[in-house]
C-alpha cells in the first residue's frame, strides 16, 4: 500500500512523456523559407491617382493585391513565413522596407506596385530586378517610385545624398554586388509569365531599374507593376475583384513554382546505390565523356547589355569572358579543370573586390548545373 503513490507518480511521469511526445510529433515544422511581401506607398504617400474617374490610389490596390498574395501563400505553403512591411494604411519609408527584409534574414522580397504615364494608352505588367537602367522606360519608372523618399521627414539625412531625380545618382546601384541577380530574373521571368499566358495581360518584360528598395536589400528582390492605372481598361481591371484576385494569384504561382523548384534543388532525393557497370557499358561511357568538355570558371557579373573592357562592373579585368543567358550578358573568370580550382578563384576574386563571385559550370560553350557537371566529371560518384 505505501508503494501506490510512487506507482501513480511514476505513471503521471509517463503520462507527462507521452504528452510530449505526441504534440511534438504534431508540432507544425518551422518555417523553411521567409518572404517578405513589400504594397507600396501608403499612408501620406497615395502613389498615383490612376485617371481620375474614381477615387483610385496606387496604395489601395498594392495593399489589397500584396495581402492577397500573402494569404495564398499562407494557406498553400505553411513551410513559409510571410513577412509584410504594413499591413494597413500606413507608410513606411524606404530605408524601413529595406531594414525589416533584411533583418528578417529573408530568402526573397518582392514590392508591388502600379505605374502611371501620361499617354492613357501605355498598358502591360513589368517587373523589374537591380541594375542599371538600359532605357528611358525605366529610368521614369525607378525615379517616379523612389520619390516616395521625398515623402519621409528627414529623408536628406536618411539617405545619405541619394536623390532620386538625379540621374547619376544611379551609377552608384548599378556597382553594388549581384550575387542575387540570377534568382532575381527567374523569379521576374516567372512572374511575367503568369502575367501574360494566364492572366493574358501584355508583358512588358523583366528589365533592370535602380529601385531603392530592391537594390539596397540583401536577398533576391522583384518589383512588380501591376499595370497602368492611367489607362482606363487597366484601372477597370485593376480596381475588380476579379482582377485583384488574378493577379495576386499570378505572383503567387509564379513564387511557388521558383520556391519548389529551389526547394527542390537543394532536396534532391537520394541516390540509387551504385551497379557495377558492363564492358559494354563501359565502352559506352568512355564514348559519351569524349564528347563533353566540362570546365568551370567563376562569375563576375550579370548585366543587361555587353560592356566594355574599361566598365566599372570589370574592374580592369581585360580577360573576363562573356556568355548570354535569358538575354543577360553574364561575364566570366578563368577556365578551370575542376570545381575545387574554381572555389580557389572564387575565393580571390572575392578578397579582390568581386563580392558576388560564384563558380559556373560549362560543357562546351553550354552553360550547366553544377551538379550535373559534377556527374559528368565524376562518373562513378554515388
Amino acid at each position: 500500500m505505501k508503494q501506490r503513490p510512487k506507482v501513480a507518480k511514476q505513471r503521471v511521469i509517463a503520462g507527462c512523456i507521452a504528452l510530449v511526445t505526441f504534440c511534438a510529433a504534431f508540432a507544425p515544422a518551422p518555417p523553411t523559407l521567409t518572404v517578405v511581401l513589400d504594397a507600396g506607398h501608403g499612408g501620406k504617400d497615395p502613389g498615383n491617382l490612376g485617371t481620375g474617374r474614381y477615387s483610385t490610389t496606387e496604395k489601395d490596390i498594392t495593399l489589397d493585391v500584396t495581402l492577397r498574395i500573402g494569404k495564398y501563400i499562407e494557406e498553400n505553403l505553411p513551410e513559409v513565413e510571410v513577412i509584410y512591411t504594413r499591413k494597413d494604411d500606413s507608410f513606411p519609408g524606404l530605408r524601413d522596407r529595406v531594414r525589416i527584409a533584411n533583418e528578417a534574414q529573408a530568402d526573397l522580397f518582392i514590392s508591388i506596385h502600379c505605374d502611371a504615364f501620361d499617354n492613357a494608352g501605355a498598358r502591360g505588367a513589368g517587373t523589374y530586378v537591380m541594375g542599371m537602367h538600359k532605357s528611358e522606360e525605366s529610368l521614369r519608372v525607378a525615379m517616379r517610385e523612389n520619390a516616395s523618399m521625398f515623402n519621409e521627414e528627414g529623408y536628406e539625412r536618411n539617405y545619405d545624398g541619394f536623390n532620386p531625380n538625379d540621374p547619376d545618382t544611379y551609377i552608384a546601384l548599378s556597382l553594388r554586388q549581384n550575387v542575387n541577380l540570377d534568382a532575381s530574373l527567374t523569379l521576374g521571368a516567372a512572374i511575367q509569365s503568369q502575367f501574360r499566358e494566364r492572366v493574358g495581360r501584355k508583358d512588358r518584360g523583366v528589365k533592370q531599374a535602380g529601385f531603392y528598395v530592391i537594390s539596397y536589400t540583401t536577398m533576391p528582390s522583384a518589383l512588380v507593376e501591376l499595370g497602368f492605372l492611367t489607362n482606363p481598361d487597366e484601372e477597370d481591371f485593376l480596381r475588380s475583384e476579379n482582377g485583384k484576385s488574378y493577379m495576386a494569384s499570378a505572383v503567387y504561382r509564379a513564387f511557388r513554382d521558383t520556391y519548389l523548384a529551389t526547394r527542390a534543388k537543394a532536396n534532391p532525393p537520394p541516390p540509387t546505390p551504385p551497379v557495377a557497370p558492363s564492358q559494354e557499358d563501359q565502352q559506352d561511357e568512355e564514348s559519351v565523356q569524349s564528347e563533353h568538355h566540362v570546365w568551370f570558371g567563376v562569375q563576375i557579373c550579370t548585366v543587361g547589355e555587353s560592356l566594355k573592357a574599361d566598365s566599372p562592373e570589370l574592374r580592369g579585368r581585360t580577360d573576363a569572358k562573356a556568355y548570354i543567358r535569358h538575354g543577360m550578358h553574364k561575364y566570366i573568370l578563368g577556365h578551370h579543370s575542376t570545381p575545387e580550382a574554381a572555389h580557389k578563384a572564387k575565393v580571390a576574386l572575392r578578397a579582390d573586390g568581386f563580392e558576388g563571385a560564384f563558380v559556373v559550370a560549362f560543357d562546351g560553350e553550354a552553360q550547366i548545373p553544377m551538379s550535373q557537371a559534377r556527374g559528368m566529371t565524376n562518373p562513378q560518384t554515388p
